[in-house]
Parts: C-alpha cells; sequence; structure tokens
C-alpha cells in the first residue's frame, strides 16, 4: 500500500500535468496561511492548466473564518474544508450549513489526497463504469496500488484510491443516474484516469464491461 507522506506533490503535478508552463509565478496573499498549504498555492500558481477536476480552492485573500474554521477548498454544492487557525495542520470536512468533522490526515496529507483524487476526473484520459460486480474490480486495478487514505465524507463514504505509472482510479459504492444505489452490496463505481490512452487501452479489452 502506498503511504501518502512518501508522494512527492511536485513530484506527481509535474508527471500528471507536465512541466510549469508559468514556471515564474508564485502565490500571492498567503502569509496567512500553514506552510503546505502555501506551497500548494505556490505550485498552482505556476500553472495555467487547472490542476483540480472538480472542487475549487479559494483565492488566498478569500481564506475567512466560518464557523470557527478558515475555509479554503470547496465544491460544487455545499462541502466546504478548512483549518483550525489554532490547529493548522489539520483539516476539517463539513457543509455551508452543518457541522465539522476532524478529517484523518494531516494537512499535507490532506492536499496529496485531494490532488490524486482531482486528477481521476482532470485526466486527459478518463472513463468510467456506474455500477460494476465487485469480481471485476482486481482486474482493473491490477497495474495499480492502493493508496492509504483517511476516510472522506466526500462524496460519500467508502472511496478508496489507487495509483500506477500514469493512471490513478477510485472505488466507491455504486451509484445510478448519480445518486446512490438502493441495494449497492456486490458492486462499485470505477473512475479511471491516465495521462496516456495507452494507460488505459487495456480497460477496453475486458468483456462484459460498459465504460463511458
Amino acid at each position: 500500500m502506498i503511504d501518502l507522506s512518501s508522494i512527492d506533490l511536485a513530484q506527481f503535478v509535474t508527471k500528471w500535468y507536465g512541466a510549469p508552463d508559468q514556471a515564474t509565478n508564485s502565490a500571492t496573499d498567503c502569509s496567512h496561511l500553514p506552510a503546505p498549504l502555501h506551497a500548494w498555492y505556490d505550485l498552482a500558481a505556476k500553472y495555467s492548466t487547472p490542476l483540480l477536476g472538480v472542487k475549487r480552492f479559494l483565492a488566498p485573500s478569500e481564506i475567512n473564518l466560518r464557523n470557527g474554521k478558515m475555509v479554503f477548498l470547496a465544491d460544487p454544492s455545499d462541502a466546504i474544508w478548512g483549518f483550525d487557525a489554532n490547529d493548522p495542520m489539520s483539516v476539517y470536512e463539513g457543509r455551508l450549513y452543518g457541522d465539522w468533522v476532524k478529517v484523518p490526515e494531516s494537512l499535507q496529507e490532506f492536499l496529496v489526497h485531494n490532488t490524486l483524487g482531482e486528477a481521476v476526473y482532470n485526466a486527459p484520459y478518463a472513463t468510467s463504469c456506474d455500477s460494476l460486480e465487485n469480481a471485476r474490480i482486481a482486474e482493473i486495478l491490477a497495474p495499480m496500488e492502493e493508496v492509504s487514505v483517511g476516510a472522506w465524507n466526500w462524496p460519500d463514504s467508502g472511496h478508496r484510491l489507487f495509483m500506477g505509472s500514469g493512471v490513478v482510479a477510485e472505488v466507491g459504492p455504486a451509484i445510478s443516474d448519480g445518486g446512490p444505489l438502493e441495494d449497492a452490496s456486490g458492486h462499485s463505481e470505477v473512475q479511471v484516469g491516465a495521462i496516456t490512452p495507452e494507460a488505459i487501452a487495456y480497460l477496453y479489452e475486458m468483456p462484459g464491461i460498459d465504460w463511458c
């Protein structure tokens, strides 16, 4: 199993998105941020290509206190993430109208986890299957190794991450029409992203799976 702390964030981003095309850029208005988050904004500033596929980091100047936490990340609906000014290396997951829950990852680990997860959806080559028999999962993940990530409630519980050479996958509860199946036992949703078509070509050779 791959430990989050063993993954160099800048190296992964360079492999996934290429060399920075704005290498001299750096983030501004970050003096109030914890060092790992400041480093993330510096890294993102060096790319004109967005490094996220679903969520959005707030501009550093927009990071303000909300219900006791400094919110720095949000998804398109109402999920938000923040750090405690008195505990800046911890991350809390919440909703616009709800309680905060501490994520079982350090801020640095969270940033790596988030980058890997977003890469699945932000990949040049991506494919997915909403409901797949669990017996088929092992052959899909054969070129990959599981990443040891902490449990999140977003987008729901039970999601796992895997990565290999130029490929990342997320496995979670089976869905139908964008929502969870009433009975998802024995089935999972699989999303796979890759930086080359060759990295996922093997998936289309598997009989009986409808990739979309």
